[in-house]
């Protein structure tokens, strides 16, 4: 009995050796780091954060130092991300086959804290990371600031402060973006695409990533977000739009055709949609009967605040309800990245201006329907 089972355990390990073997083999990258905060048994993860959620990717535990070494295998180089169980913050990885790369911080707080050495991608994003959470933390003082007081003088500075620190986060963000790393398509997509600033550097650039990496997700998220600024600027053809109205039935926007007609693309929760709705009410009611329709898109995920903000607000055109998701309308046709945004399109159905404020509105329509 004692002879079969050594010979059980003799069969088994001659299996799981050249098991063991083959996945150090398969594979490709190494991350060592210790870190503080971190008790023996401590789960850390790479994981792949592409589709919005964390994907571990693999993983292991702290010893009793707060030390670990994750192995695994990616593809290509790729930008990815060193997590702690329990922990939401992430640290940036620079990840490409052959990567040996060793991560020191506090594993709570990974993102502000984690240093990561080993290529000059890992370098350089780890480096934004940290920089992005020391101006987010300020700007975060600022809005606490702003809510504890009405003094004109303070507020002006504390706006004033704002605006820096926002143009500070581009401009750590624009030093990744310019580099000619597989890091920089990230950077752009994830940092600088949401800003219409950006847009001139953007174009240049994503040109350049479709050369130097067109394999790269990034990359295909700025083309992707380039179609859809070209497809969206003065003179072209507006993009359909067929959603649901308050009683559930699709309204194309091309029904509209052969008026002067206001995409406006809204929400309930937005505060300076809700101020422009006012204004928005009485352009209406004064050019309306001269030709003019509003096209009302509201991102709200509550159809009950959306329908409640309808009432309140007095809005007497046309509605339709675009839910805040990855296929949106907002997000997939229009690149929306800001409410309120608005479109005024001529009796064709093509975009003639775009995003008024205030009375500016009113004062267009006055030359186009006097």
């Amino acid at each position: 009995m004692h002879s079969a089972k050594l010979f059980i355990l003799l069969v088994a390990s001659s299996f799981a050796l050249p098991a063991a073997a083959q996945r150090a083999a398969r594979s490709n990258y190494v991350v060592r780091g210790q870190l503080t905060n971190a008790p023996a048994g401590t789960w850390v993860y790479v994981t792949d954060y592409l589709t919005g959620q964390h994907v571990p990717l693999d993983s292991a535990t702290t010893d009793s130092k707060g030390r670990f070494r994750i192995r695994g295998q990616v593809a290509a180089p790729g930008t990815y991300n060193l997590r702690v169980k329990g922990q939401d913050r992430t640290a940036g990885l620079a990840l490409a086959p052959g990567s040996r790369l060793r991560v020191r911080g506090d594993a709570a707080s990974l993102w502000s804290t984690g240093e990561v050495t080993g290529s000059a991608e890992a370098v350089s994003l780890a480096t934004m990371n940290r920089e992005h959470a020391r101006i987010l933390a300020h700007v975060d003082a600022l809005a606490q600031r702003r809510q504890t007081t009405t003094d004109t003088a303070t507020l002006r500075q504390i706006g004033q402060e704002w605006d820096t620190s926002f143009a500070a986060l581009t401009a750590a963000s624009l030093r990744v973006a310019r580099q000619s790393s597989y890091v920089a398509p990230f950077v752009a997509a994830s940092f600088l695409s949401g800003n219409g600033a950006n847009v001139a550097f953007l174009d240049s650039a994503t040109s350049r990533y479709a050369q130097q990496w067109p394999a790269s997700p990034y990359t295909k998220q700025l083309l992707h977000y380039q179609a859809m600024r070209r497809a969206t600027t003065i003179g072209q053809l507006a993009p359909e739009i067929n959603l649901p109205t308050p009683d559930g039935r699709p309204l194309p926007l091309s029904s509209l055709r052969g008026k002067y007609v206001l995409v406006d693309f809204w929400a309930s929760w937005c505060g300076p949609c809700r101020q422009e709705n006012a204004v928005l009410v009485r352009t209406y009611q004064q050019f309306r009967p001269k030709g003019f329709e509003v096209y009302g898109v509201s991102a709200d995920s509550k159809p009950e605040a959306w329908l409640a903000a309808i009432r309140q607000d007095g809005l007497l055109w046309p509605q339709v309800l675009d839910v805040p998701s990855a296929t949106s309308v907002a997000s997939t046709v229009y690149n929306i990245y800001a409410y309120p945004t608005s479109f005024l399109l001529d009796p064709q159905g093509r975009i003639i201006a775009k995003d008024f404020r205030g009375d500016a509105l009113a004062q267009k329509l006055g030359e186009l329907l006097p």
